[in-house]
C-alpha cells in the first residue's frame, strides 16, 4: 500500500511540475503579468519540500531545476544546483523547524522567488555592469508576478502529496 501512494503521489507531483513548466516556458514567456514573466518551478520545488520532506523537495527541486534551466534557454545549471538546494532546505525546514502550512510556504516561497532575482542579476550586475535599479525593479515585478501562482500551486502540490502523508500519519500512529 504505501509504494503504490508514494507512486501516485510522485506521478501528481510530476504532473504538476510539467504542468509548470509548461506555463512557464510556453505560456508566460509570451504573456507578461506586471511587464516580467513569472517563476513557477521554484514555488513547487520549494512545496514539495516543504509539504512533502527534504527528499521530496531535493528530488522535485532537482527536476524543477532541470526544467527552468530548459525553460530559461540558457546551457548553465545554475537553477539545477539552487532549486535543488531551495527543495532540500525546504524540506527540512518542514521537518524539523516551520509549520507546514501555507504561512510557511509563503515565507519559504518568497524567499526563494527573491533568491532566484537575485542569482539571474549578479551576472548581470557584476560581468556585464548593468545599472542596479531597473535589475531590481525587474527582480521585484517577477517576484510579484510569480506571488499571484502561490495559492494555486499550495493547493495542486499539497494534493499530490495527499496520499502519501495519509500513508506516513498510518504508519507514525
Amino acid at each position: 500500500m504505501k509504494r503504490a501512494d508514494t507512486l501516485k503521489s510522485a506521478l501528481g507531483l510530476a504532473l504538476v511540475m510539467l504542468l509548470c513548466y509548461f506555463f512557464q516556458s510556453a505560456v508566460f514567456s509570451r504573456l507578461r503579468i506586471f511587464g516580467a514573466a513569472p517563476l513557477l518551478l521554484p514555488l513547487a520545488a520549494v512545496a514539495a519540500g516543504l509539504l512533502g520532506s527534504s527528499g521530496w523537495g531535493g528530488a522535485f527541486g532537482l527536476v524543477g531545476g532541470i526544467l527552468c534551466d530548459a525553460a530559461m534557454g540558457g546551457g548553465g545549471i545554475l537553477f539545477t544546483a539552487a532549486l535543488t538546494v531551495m527543495g532540500f532546505f525546504a524540506g527540512f525546514l518542514g521537518d524539523f523547524v516551520m509549520a507546514r502550512g501555507f504561512p510557511s510556504f509563503l515565507l519559504l516561497g518568497l524567499g526563494s522567488l527573491l533568491l532566484c532575482a537575485a542569482m539571474q542579476m549578479f551576472r548581470l550586475l557584476v560581468f556585464d555592469g548593468a545599472a542596479l535599479w531597473p535589475l531590481v525593479r525587474t527582480g521585484l515585478k517577477q517576484t510579484a508576478a510569480s506571488l499571484l501562482f502561490l495559492l494555486p500551486l499550495y493547493f495542486c502540490v499539497r494534493r499530490a502529496l495527499r496520499s502519501w502523508r495519509r500513508c506516513r500519519e498510518r504508519n507514525f500512529h
